[in-house]
């Protein structure tokens, strides 16, 4: 049976409710306006998995808050998806927790630009995902976006003031001390990084563990230039072809080398551009064009060993001319359109995103001249400058929300308990010099590198990072300085047995952390 959560009256405590095996929910009530305590409100919609031991018992060590990134990310969805796996990786003594953000998901008021996802799906269906397929692509979606940020407007102006990073940093110090605690313990990936770092910087004294992982260049973010994201991208292609050499026939597109590869690629991509691909099978029609495939390839990278496989088995199909297995990876997953104005359809994240990441930018031009320049120094860095620049800058076209608090720096401060800082070394949106410059920063943290392709650590399962996490929630401990830890996963061929030889303890943080990154589908960017 589906949980209502608009049956659950929020209150300004915690009260949590049974809402799923294992689960239970909350609405917790907060001002909108922090500096008008007496004003409006909002509810925050809360989801927990309860640790095992009472509250009351010396061994319990109290919440950790998640945040899955975005920015528009839902929180309770993730720990609906993995939060038992995180309560088996940091440990049963734990509340593992999850929220959705100001106007996001649950939490009301949100941010909804249509009144039914019927009208969403109408404006929608013809949104381009590259703007260099034409001539006229790029013109043809700024338009799109200037219509969508003067929706924002009419429909959500109010709203949209209130849901600034800084907003929801003040939300989890509220969501802590209602917990009878003033210290806060979280883990953020990819958006989530911003708004670790952001609690951090404006709470330096109420660090009780925090790690940011998968770490956006805040002040990129916060200038509105997102130009620094695509710094590693293109290191995934390389490992990409490089696997599929070593691993032979196990590989659908194995070649002699990864130029030959590549090329093969590169024809069927331009093959796209040129005459899109007609699919008809039974009652399954359609048709491929280039936009779709690319950015469905650049969606791949954020999980490459989940997701990589089975995107070059259906390349491999349609370089034969068959092009059935690329058009079902493209519908899966799509949402089925509802006729009722449901006030819980899970929107897009490019809806509530957009009022949260164009509120918190301030500086980077708007106007059509500026991204052009911007498309143009992108494509210098990545082949996916034309897929970034829709999901990112574009989106904020039209845009005029000013949010009531904007945090925005300085980053450079001691915070009470040093903060655990993650990047792997090919990530496709946060690269590792984020990190590195965020470790710079705060000054008493410490940096963890994974070598591994995909987004935030949890994209591979690694033995070590994981232990490192759960013993730096655990005991407090830091990784050495300069400490890089390895992955056990492969793209293609046989997946690497479990490593043996571990405690029963240790053991169990591999399997946790296994289940984690093949379910885990954090941090992408509205």
């Amino acid at each position: 049976m589906k949980f209502e959560w608009d049956k659950v009256i929020p209150s300004p405590e915690l009260r949590w409710i049974t809402c799923a095996e294992n689960r239970e929910c909350a609405r917790f009530e907060v001002p909108m306006d922090y500096t008008n305590p007496s004003g409006d409100k909002v509810a925050i919609a809360l989801t927990r998995i309860k640790a095992k031991i009472p509250s009351e018992s010396k061994g319990y060590r109290g919440p950790i808050l998640f945040n899955p990134g975005g920015p528009g990310g839902p929180g309770v969805e993730l720990i609906e998806n993995i939060g038992e796996d995180l309560q088996r990786l940091l440990g049963d003594e734990y509340d593992i927790v999850g929220f959705d953000p100001r106007g996001i998901g649950r939490t009301t008021p949100r941010i909804s630009l249509f009144d039914d996802d019927f009208e969403r799906t109408f404006w929608e269906h013809d949104a381009l995902s590259i703007v260099n397929a034409s001539t006229d692509s790029l013109a043809r979606e700024y338009a799109r976006s200037y219509v969508t940020g003067q929706l924002a407007a009419k429909k959500a102006n109010h709203t949209s003031q209130y849901v600034s990073t800084a907003l929801v940093a003040r939300d989890m110090l509220s969501i802590t001390r209602a917990h009878g605690r003033d210290k806060l313990q979280y883990w953020g990936f990819s958006y989530g990084t911003v708004l670790g770092a952001t609690f951090s910087a404006m709470f330096p004294d109420n660090v009780e563990r925090l790690i940011i992982d998968g770490v956006v260049d805040f002040a990129d973010y916060y200038e509105g230039r997102w130009y620094s994201n695509l710094l590693d991208t293109d290191k995934i292609l390389k490992y990409w072809l490089n696997e599929c050499v070593a691993a032979g026939p196990a590989c659908p597109m194995h070649d002699d080398s990864t130029e030959a590869i590549s090329q093969r690629v590169h024809n069927v991509f331009e093959a796209l551009r040129v005459q899109p691909f007609p699919v008809l099978n039974g009652s399954i029609y359609g048709i491929l064009e280039l936009g779709p495939v690319k950015k469905l390839l650049f969606q791949t990278l954020y999980n490459p060993f989940t997701f990589l496989p089975a995107f070059t088995k259906a390349l491999a199909a349609l370089e034969a001319g068959d092009g059935l297995p690329m058009f079902s990876l493209l519908q899966a997953g799509k949402p089925v359109p509802k006729c009722d104005k449901d006030p819980l359809v899970v929107l897009p994240l490019h809806e509530a995103g957009a009022a949260v990441a164009c509120g918190d930018a301030l500086g980077a031009g708007r106007d059509i001249e500026s991204i052009a320049k911007h498309l143009e120094e992108l494509s210098d860095l990545s082949v996916f400058a034309d897929v970034w620049t829709v999901l990112t800058r574009i989106g904020c076209v039209g845009w005029s929300n000013v949010p009531k608090e904007r945090y925005g720096g300085p980053f450079n401060t001691t915070t009470s308990f040093p903060l655990l800082i993650i990047g792997n070394t090919a990530d496709p949106v946060t690269p590792l010099a984020a990190a590195k410059k965020a470790a710079a920063g705060f000054r008493n943290s410490a940096l963890l590198t994974v070598n591994t392709p995909g987004h935030c650590s949890i994209a591979g399962t690694s033995p070590a990072a994981s232990k490192y996490i759960r013993d730096y929630f655990r005991e407090g401990s830091l990784p050495p300085e300069g400490t890089v830890c390895e992955v056990e996963d492969k793209l293609f061929g046989l997946k690497k047995d479990l490593v043996t030889g571990l405690s029963a303890e240790d053991q169990e943080i591999v399997e946790a952390a296994r289940a984690i990154s093949a379910k885990a589908h954090v941090g992408l960017f509205f």
